[in-house]
């Protein structure tokens, strides 16, 4: 089997380096500029923004309010609470009994706007924002790493910007800006998210769409030891990167409520460019309806050369559910090229373990299955289903019922 695009010894030599990058942002102002909160939105929100405006290093400490209307810039499409413009690294001084300190509601109280230049936004506490905590619209370098968000409140004004006709909310968001204005290395780590999803609310918890450009604005993008739970939408959802993507690490409880099975909320979603690597995950996903990890290619979007191996994938919807087609462990989906899914441990319960399936016109062709155990999983209609059309499908290791419509596909069984 080939493999493209990931070297191990590069992704442990590169994920060395990224605290470096922390390190050097800091490094830009030796003294660092401390805002102590108020709890008063007319003094913290000016407060923070004036700090920020400032760059090099801003430490915030205590309980800060956000929680005024937001601002929308002249010129600007879009709404915030506190716009980064600028090289800084925001960080959080915990207090005495090491709680972080926190920032209570804000629209999105930080929006990145800082086009060819690095920032960085660790150890902070948010607390109910509205739509978001953290939207990146341009950075060149970027670093997201040790904040907790509590509650994300979906809002209709940013359902409008999406579009989606319901109100909308995703504590971490990348996207809506030009491809080149997004580069360097991203880092996403170690951040605990509790979305709090209920009944009727679209929420999604990592977005990341359309970053990068090739050859000369390329992203290295690491989604990486992050813990997320109670999404009503995907959890972790990345489209169209030109660059390099790694989702590793990552513990991922989707909670029981999700949206109409019209929308076909994923717990990890890869789609269209990029070179993909999913790996150690462990996923739960309580849905009714929903997929585990699904690797596709949209009209437009095609997509190739995936990496998935090594996750835990639990699928643990109430007995009696009647799975919908999007149900599944792995799903191969649409305009999606030669993709490996190995050594990946699938159990619970769906309508299938593993599915390579056709999509929004898109054919699915050269898939390989190695080594998945299925043990302790039951599915409602195969453990291995291969769509019509599907061709070149690779199954080699333990099996048990598979279903195959498709050409060209082989069977290895292994004990």
């Amino acid at each position: 089997m080939k493999i493209l695009g990931h070297k191990p010894a590069a992704w442990m030599e590169t994920t060395m380096r990224i605290p470096l990058f922390l390190v050097l942002v800091a490094a830009a102002e030796a003294q660092a500029l401390v805002v102590t909160g108020t709890g008063d939105p007319n003094v913290d929100v000016p407060a923070v923004q004036a700090a920020v405006d400032q760059g090099g290093r801003v430490v915030l400490m205590g309980h800060f309010s956000f929680d005024r209307p937001p601002t929308k810039p002249d010129g600007e499409p879009y709404s915030r609470t506190i716009t980064v413009s600028k090289q800084v690294a925001i960080s959080g001084n915990p207090d005495e009994n090491g709680e972080q300190p926190s920032i209570e509601g804000g629209f999105f109280p930080f929006y990145i706007e800082a086009q060819g230049t690095p920032v960085a936004i660790q150890g902070l506490r948010f607390v109910r924002p509205i739509a978001g905590a953290i939207w990146v619209h341009a950075v060149s370098g970027l670093v997201i790493a040790g904040c907790r968000v509590e509650r994300v409140v979906p809002s209709t004004e940013f359902g409008s910007y999406v579009p989606t006709a319901n109100p909308y909310a995703s504590p971490i968001w990348i996207t809506l800006s030009k491809p080149e204005n997004l580069s360097g290395t991203m880092l996403i780590s170690n951040n605990d998210i509790d979305a709090g999803g209920a009944a009727g609310e679209q929420i999604t918890g990592i977005y990341i769409d359309t970053v990068g450009r090739s050859p000369d604005k390329e992203v290295d993008l690491y989604i990486f030891g992050n813990n997320i739970r109670n999404i009503t939408d995907s959890v972790i959802d990345v489209k169209s990167i030109a660059g390099r993507v790694h989702i590793e690490r990552n513990v991922i409880a989707t909670g029981s409520i999700s949206l109409p099975v019209a929308l076909k909320p994923q717990a990890i979603n890869v789609i269209g460019s990029g070179s993909y690597l999913v790996a150690h995950n462990s996923v739960v996903s309580q849905w009714a309806t929903g997929a585990g990890i699904t690797v596709q290619g949209n009209v437009g979007l095609s997509e190739a050369s995936a990496i998935v191996v090594d996750n835990d994938v639990t699928m643990s919807a109430p007995d009696g559910t009647v799975f919908g087609s999007n149900s599944g462990g792995i799903m191969i989906l649409g305009f999606a090229q030669s993709n490996a899914v190995v050594n990946n441990r699938i159990r619970g319960r769906a309508r299938v373990a593993l599915a390579v399936s056709a999509k929004s016109g898109g054919i699915p062709e050269n898939s390989t299955f190695v080594a998945n155990v299925l043990d302790g999983f039951t599915s409602s209609q195969a453990d291995l289903l291969v769509d019509a059309g599907v061709s070149n499908t690779v199954l080699v290791g333990p099996q048990g019922t598979v279903e195959d419509h498709g050409a060209g596909t082989v069977v290895v069984p292994m004990q």
